[in-house]
């Protein structure tokens, strides 16, 4: 899920080695323009390209500007093509890489130029609030984060471009006609979506049941718990779990209550769901095998991708419980990547301008549409228009009052060494598997966060 800190000290040694490499002689400031007008891109996502390369062709007739792209994928091969290409100075004039962390990584090694400049306050309030600091170096981060040490404070390695969140319930609206349900009328409770998985399942008992990847133990609590958690408790009895008082926490009365809810789901999920990776169940839902999956907003491209039409699709968030403290529960959207400008480029006054047109409403539209993934522009009243049906419903969930809105990214309540796996194998070996009850788990998490904290002092 995330890189260790071993390997990001690897990696920013090796990127701050290829800096000293150059001696700092590339000029970031140059705004100079190339001859032939030109802007070369890119990116670790092969699933972007046709999109960006739809979006540079409106961009050159626009500007004049052409635009070339090229991905570098799985991530490793990424990063080492970063690296081979700083020690030469061939690194290209704008990047998109991982918002929030290997755009922090890559711009304290001196390797990204400051957008700062480009994009000041008024130009960031395109972006969703939830994304816009993803690639921002604070004061907290300069502290706190070896990459960015001798990063000033005030640079702006990347601006956000793709967004998203989990705890996206997807249904095979085929399956729920089947199981007599109307797939024009998503749950709007937890109850009502116990009820549809009982009717699915009974439809069609080995393949009408719940997906989700939980080989990967953390996403059935990230995924699915954490929402359920936050939506029955309210923002403070949800952060209340993981305080260092166990009298809130899990053995609680009203945190054993989340619990129970939770364990509703054990009948329900496909049969060797253990043992399936995050990308494994969505497949498994695309072929039919399953009635419901959980993912994120950006698992529709990767299910579009394996064959499952969007049209069959019926999508909402995770439903609240009835009678808890939040009754229509939004998603705050993460930036998942950004855009970044080179420090080593000679063209920056056309990178900037394409990064710009890939983040205003009209171009950021275009990619999305084409790509299915969310952008990090908010968009507004303009969604519907630019993103098509399914792709706006999928935006609707950001947007909604602070006290209704999970964020993940909201992590000052946990302990600082906070380790997913640890929540998360005690709630796989809980369901599906029923290895244990609502109080032996609650006992084991109250555990594991005590251990937490007493570890950080």
């Amino acid at each position: 899920m995330s890189r260790s800190s071993t390997g990001r000290h690897r990696l920013v040694a090796s990127l701050a080695a290829a800096t000293l490499a150059l001696g700092m002689t590339a000029c970031g400031d140059d705004d100079s323009e190339s001859s032939d007008r030109s802007v070369t891109m890119w990116t670790f996502k092969n699933t972007h390209v046709a999109a960006l390369e739809q979006v540079a062709a409106e961009f050159r007739t626009k500007t004049g500007i052409s635009v070339e792209i090229e991905a570098y994928t799985p991530d490793d091969v990424f990063t080492s093509k970063i690296q081979s290409a700083a020690q030469t100075g061939d690194l290209p004039d704008v990047l998109e890489l991982h918002a929030g962390g290997e755009d922090l990584r890559v711009g304290g090694a001196g390797l990204l130029g400051d957008l700062a400049p480009d994009f000041p306050e008024s130009a960031m309030a395109r972006f969703l609030p939830s994304t816009r600091s993803a690639g921002l170096v604070t004061e907290k981060r300069r502290a706190e984060q070896e990459e960015v040490k001798n990063a000033k404070v005030g640079s702006l390695f990347s601006v956000p471009f793709t967004a998203g969140t989990f705890g996206i319930v997807y249904g095979n609206r085929e399956k729920m006609k089947a199981a007599g349900l109307d797939p024009d009328k998503p749950p709007r409770t937890w109850e009502e979506f116990v009820g549809y998985l009982r009717a699915t399942t009974t439809a069609d008992p080995k393949q009408g049941g719940l997906s989700l990847g939980l080989k990967v133990s953390q996403t059935g609590f990230n995924w699915i718990y954490e929402q359920l958690a936050f939506a029955y408790l309210g923002q403070a009895g949800f952060e209340a779990l993981f305080d260092k008082d166990p009298a809130q926490g899990f053995a609680s009365p009203e945190g054993l209550q989340t619990l129970r809810l939770y364990q509703q789901l054990t009948p329900h999920w496909i049969p060797g769901v253990s043992a399936l990776g995050i990308d494994e169940a969505d497949v498994a839902f695309a072929q039919g095998r399953s009635a419901f999956n959980v993912g994120g907003t950006f698992t529709l491209a990767f299910l579009s991708q394996n064959g499952m039409p969007a049209e069959n699709l019926i999508t909402f968030p995770i439903p609240p419980a009835t009678g808890g403290k939040v009754s229509d529960l939004r998603l705050a959207p993460l930036a998942l990547t950004g855009l970044s400008v080179s420090s080593q480029t000679k063209n920056r006054a056309s990178a900037v301008k394409w990064i710009d047109h890939l983040t205003s409403p009209e171009g950021s539209g275009a990619f999305a549409k084409a790509s299915l993934d969310l952008p990090a522009t908010d968009l507004g009243a303009q969604a519907a228009t630019l993103l098509g049906p399914k792709l706006a419903a999928l935006q609707q969930y950001f947007t909604g009052p602070p006290e209704s809105t999970y964020d993940a990214a909201n992590r000052g309540f946990r302990p600082p060494d906070y380790d997913e796996v640890q929540v998360g194998d005690p709630l796989v070996k809980f369901s599906p598997l029923g290895e244990t009850d609502p109080a032996a788990t609650a006992a084991q998490l109250d555990k594991v966060l005590a251990a937490m904290w007493q570890k950080s002092g």
